[in-house]
Order: structure tokens, then C-alpha cells, then sequence
């Protein structure tokens, strides 16, 4: 291979270091509106009446849009394909708000200045109702209206069969909770509307990650055919899963239409923060049972989660983290007793890992305590019973192939100096009285597809341009990380073309094949494979057309570089552009390729985190001192795109295990500044040092790669928060570890 497996830069980073690249929020049309929105300011109630007469009256303003003006448009926020059935539970504008930044109108004006200020002056009434702001008055039903139930989900599910009881078993229970997380993605949320009236047609551009999810949802909720709707995935600046769901969207297409002009809606931080998704607060209750020489017998979940001011895709969500706590370790009998319920208090939605990094959390912390309890090294339990190659997923029944946890563990055990860092540290701890330090491990398992719980499939199409470049289409939703070069790598490695002989645009409803989108890690996984077979369909279809101008077989021919030569004549030398050329004027065709693929697999893909820390017990300041993060990929198409996604992932991990929590207050208004949002920054942190185990490739990925973005978010925060109760000597269980926290943990215990 002569690109798979070397470093490049992302296909886009020369515009982003010099501020070219062009974002959804640079967009101006002809005529654009610009939009600014109100919020509701209760947890809980009525709209009662909207006065808009002093932002109608002021110059430059088109229009302001409430329930009481507007048709009652009603999507579902979490509805991402056509054959979901979703209740349409969320209006454009809600006349009964549910949590403090409901959308309750709209004001569009010339620019965004005149928007801003007109709203402001919009006045709302509301008929107050009580409101949960808390588990325990979720629980409780304070929020719910006549016929409501406060539990909103509750359902038990198992796997495997019980083994039978022994005698000498040892059982392990820990209490974990997991706080609300922002997403903090430097681009906020921006949406850009082209409404056509002659026509019938709507264009949005947004930083989105399922153009075609967007299509169903928008032309559903305004009964368009899909035809007349086109999705464009503009230049992404982060989403971590808040991109995801649909927020922008639907008021853009909902606005463009009513003032049949284009409209531009932009939300600033503090309306993503109140407005958009965060991570489910959730409580859990995990029990594991083991043999004494350490062999994992049995695992039960007790898992309360709070779906917030709406359903969305908490149910799903809660569902899916079942399924996630077996791609790890080898689990004879696992079952959960999950209840959901609602409160008014921001939605929860996707993050990064999609569950994987919460189910993480709560087997890792369990599995410390199970290390104590049977006088275990931790790396060594985990080694004693992580899956390996040859094992199943119990839950999907799939192989899960090369998976190399047992090697992440044994290699950065070896590379991070365990046993010398936890003797260092017992020695260090015995001679201090201010701080503390403490050195842990922690796995995480993820998958690379919907499959089997879906149908997964994905499609690719390109053509021979006349110089012999290269065209593709296929449904990319890159987030910023660079997926975009990573295709360019996967076509030119199969065609043998240099990097900037491919060219490739994103996901866009009116050109690029029909895909689910950016979920379940299964970009470069299966939309890679499905493009990786398409250029080497195109390749086979350049050896045709080259064989039909010499009047020669194809078995004759091969490829060097991007030229055709034969095996019987050493002058033949025909170029893909020679090629091109002929197959334009004398076959009458362009040279295209189409590949539709669906995967019958999803092999294991795991990693193994160090993490080392010094807590302050004056302070409650934790450190960050050493971490290493070591990866099972299969092979890297870009390594240092792996790296980089591993560096950015732990750091991510690091601020939700020690800082990060978006806070409720008695008023149901949630933080909204990120200067109260403590986020971990780079120079807070060591080099993270990463390790790439590439040698477990995947049967169906493309040349062997699996997933990448979401694993390795998900080992991160409980080899933290791990290393923290280490150097305490404590069980917390809640997380973030903040700095208060831990005082009140060291005020209580006197350590």
C-alpha cells in the first residue's frame, strides 16, 4: 500500500489555518432574513399570550413568529430515518414549555443585530405548573399532568442464562452518577434556509451529521415531497453527537417558507447550552458476582436516567447501553432493569460513544472495587476477562473477531510502568500529607455499525473526469476531523492516483447516495468499504475501456501508478486520461462506477487507558501528570488522524471525569456560559501519549480499518475518575470528581 497507513493533514486544514474555510454561519443569500429566537424563561407552563407590537414596529424587522400566529408545526427531534415511527412530540414554537430555552417565538429582521434587539422586546406570558427539576420530584410525578405517568420507560432485559450458584463467589456493588455534559463543539448551531416559491423547493445548508435524516424530518413536517427538499452538509466545526438531532432545522424551513425568502438562524452559546442536547444525567446501581481466582460470572444493572424536558432519544438510548456493556469483557449473564423518566430540564440527547463511555463508567468503577475485593492487580482482572479472538457479542450474536483489548492492556501496562508508577505512588502518598497520587486503568468497548440491529448498508458512485482525475460521490458527514482525506486516501490507494487527483464533496440530498448518515461509527467503516469497492469497480472499468481501444483482453492488461500497461508489449502505455478520452469519443460514455453495500459484521474495536493524577486534598484541585491511551484500529487508514482523535478524546474524557457539568439551578435555568462550564484545555493536560495496536484487522473494513472517533472517548474518564479514588483511597462514584467534591469527600473521611 502507498497511502493507507501514512500520515496526512485533513482534506481541508490549509483553509481552516488561514480562515477561508466557509462555514454555514458565512452564508449570505439574496433577500436572507436573519433569525433570532426566544426562549422560555419557567421549566414549566403555558404561553399565555405573546405581545410583539413593539418589536413589529421596529424598522427592519419581517416578521414575529409564535404559537398564537403560526401553524402548529410538530416534528420529533431524534428521528434520523423515514421508516422510524416517532411521535411528533415538539413543536416549532410550544405554547406548553417544557424546560427553561423552549422555543417560544421568532423574530426575522434584515441582519442579526435588528433580530436581536426586536426580540428582546417580545413579551410572554405564561401560566406557571409545577416542575421537576430533580430525579427525586421527577420520580415523584411533580411535573406531570392529569393522565401522565412519571415514569416514562421501564423495562428489564438479559442475556445468557444464570450460571449455577457456587459457593465461593465473591459479589461487587458500586454506585455511579453521571452528571449533564455540554457538548462544547466550537461551532454552535447554525442552520441556512433557501426557500424557492415558483418552484416548491427548500434548500438548507447546515453542519449536520444525516442530511437525508434532516430531509425526512423537514419535508414530513411541511408535506413536501422529498424530491422538492435538499439537505447540504456545510463544513463542520464539532458536534460530539449534538449534530445530530434536529433544533435549527425545522424553525429555519418552517421560517423560510411562511416569509418565502431565505432565512439564516444561528444560535450563540448560551442558546446551545440551554436549548440544544446534553448528555442524560443517570443513576446506576451495577452488581457484579465473581469466582475467587477472578473469572466475571454475572453483571446486573440498575439504571435510572433522566430524559429531560422531552423524550427524543432517551428511550433508544437507554436501550442501547445494554447493549454496549458487552463489547468488552466476556459476560456469561448480564440483565438491566432500566426506568426513564421526565423532567424540565434540558433534553438529553446523543454524545459521543452513544452509552459506551456511560456503561464505561459504571463497569470500570465496579471492576475497581472488584480488584480490592479480590486482592487483584486491576490490569490483571480486566486481562482475565476481556474478550478475545474468537469470542462472540453475547447480545448480537456476531464474532467479534481480531479484537486485541487483552494486548492494549499488556502493552500499556508495560509502556506506562504500572507496577513501578503504583509502588511510586504508595510511597509518595505514605510521605505526604497535602497530596495524593494514584495510577489506573480502564477499558471501553464500541461497535463500527448499526448491524445487526439494523439493516446497515451504504453506496458510492464515481466517474473518470477527462484528465484522468477522479469524482466521487458518497454521503460523508465529516465533523472536522478529517474523514474527508481519509476517503481521498481509500480511492487513491485502490486506483493508485495521487491524493490531489480525487476529488470528493459531502453529504448532499440532490447528488450523493441515500445513507443513514453519521451514527454508530460506521463512516469509514462501512461508507469507506463501500467506496473502497466502487474505485476498485472504476479500476476494473478503465481496464475494460483500455482493452476495447487495443482490441486486446483484459487479462492482458495491469496498472502501474495511473497508467495501463501490457503484460505482451512493454510499449503500451495508455493513461486513465488516454482512457477517458476514449471511451468519451469513440464508446460514448463517460467511465462510472456504482457500488451498493450492505456489512454482515461488527468486529470488536476496544482500547485501554493510564491515566496518572495528584490530587490536592487542600484544594480539591486534581492534576493530570501522565496518560497514555492504547487502541485496537485495525489498520489505520490515516494515523495521525487516529492519533489526534485519541489526544482530543481523552482530553474530552478528562474534563467530564474532574470538571465538566451543565448545573441546574431552583429556578430550572441550567449553565450557560462556558466561563461556568469548567472545560479541560489542552495546556491543563500531559502529552497524551497514544499507541495504535493495527495488527486485528477487521474482515470488512476498508483494508482491514475499524472505528475510531467514539471508542476512544470511551475508556477516558473512568481511568480518571479511577485514579482519583486510587490516590484517595475512596469509592466516589459521582463524577465530575469537581474540586468540591473532593473536599467534601476529604472533610468527611479526615484523609
Amino acid at each position: 500500500m502507498h497511502l493507507i497507513g501514512t500520515d496526512h493533514p485533513i482534506q481541508d486544514a490549509y483553509d481552516k489555518a488561514t480562515g477561508r474555510a466557509r462555514y454555514a454561519g458565512d452564508m449570505t443569500l439574496p433577500g436572507m432574513a436573519h433569525i433570532a429566537m426566544v426562549f422560555s424563561t419557567i421549566p414549566h407552563g403555558y404561553v399565555t399570550a405573546v405581545d410583539d407590537s413593539q418589536a413589529q414596529a421596529m424598522e427592519g424587522v419581517y416578521g414575529v413568529f409564535h404559537c398564537f400566529n403560526t401553524p402548529e408545526y410538530r416534528f420529533n427531534r431524534y428521528r434520523s430515518q423515514y421508516s422510524q415511527e416517532l411521535p411528533d412530540e415538539e413543536p416549532v414554537f410550544a405554547r406548553h414549555v417544557r424546560f427553561v430555552g423552549d422555543r417560544v417565538a421568532a423574530v426575522a429582521a434584515r441582519d442579526m443585530e435588528t433580530a436581536r434587539r426586536a426580540a428582546a422586546l417580545v413579551k410572554v406570558e405564561y401560566q406557571p405548573l409545577p416542575a421537576a427539576l430533580t430525579f427525586e420530584e421527577a420520580l415523584e410525578g411533580k411535573n406531570c399532568l392529569e393522565g401522565e405517568e412519571a415514569i416514562k420507560l421501564e423495562y428489564s432485559q438479559e442475556v445468557g442464562a444464570p450460571l449455577p450458584e457456587e459457593a465461593d463467589t465473591v459479589s461487587v456493588t458500586a454506585a455511579t452518577e453521571l452528571s449533564r455534559l455540554h457538548h462544547a463543539a466550537m461551532e454552535t448551531h447554525v442552520c441556512v434556509a433557501d426557500y424557492v416559491p415558483g418552484a416548491d423547493e427548500l434548500t438548507l445548508y447546515s453542519p449536520n451529521q444525516s442530511v437525508h435524516g434532516v430531509r425526512t424530518v423537514v419535508a414530513d413536517m411541511l408535506k413536501m415531497p422529498y424530491s422538492r427538499v435538499r439537505v447540504v452538509k456545510t463544513t463542520m466545526g464539532g458536534s460530539f453527537g449534538a449534530k445530530q438531532e434536529w433544533t435549527t432545522e425545522p424553525v429555519a424551513a418552517a421560517l423560510a417558507r411562511l416569509l418565502r425568502r431565505p432565512v439564516k438562524l444561528v444560535y450563540d452559546r448560551a442558546a446551545v447550552m440551554r436549548s440544544i442536547v446534553c448528555r442524560a444525567p443517570m443513576r446506576a446501581e451495577m452488581t457484579m458476582k465473581f469466582r475467587r481466582d477472578g473469572t466475571l460470572l454475572d453483571i446486573h444493572l440498575e439504571l435510572l436516567s433522566d430524559a429531560g424536558g422531552y423524550i427524543a432519544n432517551s428511550a433508544d438510548y437507554v436501550r442501547t447501553l445494554f447493549g454496549k456493556m458487552f463489547r468488552c469483557y466476556r459476560i456469561p449473564h448480564g440483565s438491566i432493569h432500566v426506568r426513564l423518566v421526565s423532567s424540565n430540564t434540558p433534553v438529553s440527547g446523543s454524545f459521543r460513544g452513544w452509552s459506551s463511555p456511560e456503561v464505561a463508567l459504571m463497569l470500570e468503577h465496579t471492576m475497581e472495587k472488584a480488584a480490592k475485593a479480590l486482592d487483584m492487580d486491576p490490569v490483571q482482572l480486566r486481562v482475565k476477562n476481556v474478550l478475545l479472538p474468537g469470542d462472540s457479542d453475547p447480545k448480537s450474536g456476531l464474532p467479534i473477531e481480531e479484537v486485541r483489548t487483552r494486548e492494549c492492556l499488556l502493552r500499556g501496562a508495560d509502556r506506562f510502568a504500572w507496577e513501578e508508577n503504583r509502588r511510586a505512588d504508595a510511597a509518595f502518598n505514605a510521605a505526604n500529607s497535602r497530596y495524593r497520587r494514584g495510577t489506573a486503568v480502564a477499558c471501553g468497548g464500541h461497535g463500527n455499525t448499526y448491524y445487526p440491529r439494523y439493516k446497515d448498508f451504504a453506496g458510492a458512485f464515481m466517474r473518470v473526469c477527462e484528465d484522468g482525475s477522479v469524482q466521487v460521490e458518497v454521503s460523508i458527514h465529516d465533523h472536522g476531523c478529517g474523514t474527508g482525506a481519509a476517503f481521498q486516501m481509500i480511492v487513491a490507494e485502490a486506483l493508485e492516483l495521487p491524493l490531489d487527483r480525487v476529488r470528493l464533496k459531502e453529504a448532499d440530498t440532490a447528488h450523493t447516495p441515500f445513507d443513514f448518515g453519521c451514527y454508530a461509527s460506521r463512516g469509514t467503516f462501512l461508507v469507506g468499504r463501500a467506496t473502497q469497492l466502487c474505485a476498485q469497480r472504476l479500476r476494473e472499468e478503465l481496464r475494460a475501456a483500455a482493452a476495447q481501444k487495443l482490441g486486446v483482453s483484459p487479462d492482458v492488461l495491469f496498472f502501474q501508478g495511473d497508467t495501463v500497461r501490457s503484460k505482451d508489449d512493454p510499449s503500451v502505455v495508455l493513461s486513465y486520461k488516454d482512457i477517458a478520452w476514449y471511451s468519451l469519443s469513440e464508446l460514448c460514455q463517460e467511465i462510472t462506477a456504482e457500488e451498493k453495500y450492505h456489512t454482515s459484521t461488527n468486529p470488536g474495536v476496544t482500547g485501554a487507558h493510564f491515566a496518572h493524577v495528584e490530587v490536592d486534598t487542600w484544594t480539591g484541585l486534581t492534576r493530570v501528570l501522565d496518560y497514555l491511551a492504547v487502541h485496537d484500529v485495525g489498520q489505520a487508514i490515516n494515523p495521525a488522524m487516529c492519533v489526534a482523535q485519541v489526544q482530543g478524546a481523552a482530553q474530552m474524557g478528562c474534563g467530564a471525569a474532574l470538571r465538566e457539568e451543565l448545573e441546574i439551578s431552583s429556578s430550572g435555568m441550567g449553565t450557560s456560559s462556558l466561563a461556568k462550564y469548567h472545560l479541560m484545555n489542552a495546556p491543563d493536560l500531559p502529552v497524551i501519549q497514544v499507541e495504535l495496536i493495527q495488527d486485528g484487522c477487521s474482515q470488512e473494513g476498508p483494508y482491514g480499518a475499524k472505528s475510531i472517533g467514539e471508542v476512544s472517548y470511551v475508556p477516558a474518564a473512568p481511568a480518571v475518575a479511577a485514579a482519583v479514588n486510587q490516590a484517595l483511597g475512596s469509592d466516589m462514584g459521582r463524577i465530575p470528581m469537581s474540586p468540591d467534591r473532593i473536599l467534601e469527600y476529604v472533610a468527611k473521611e479526615g484523609c
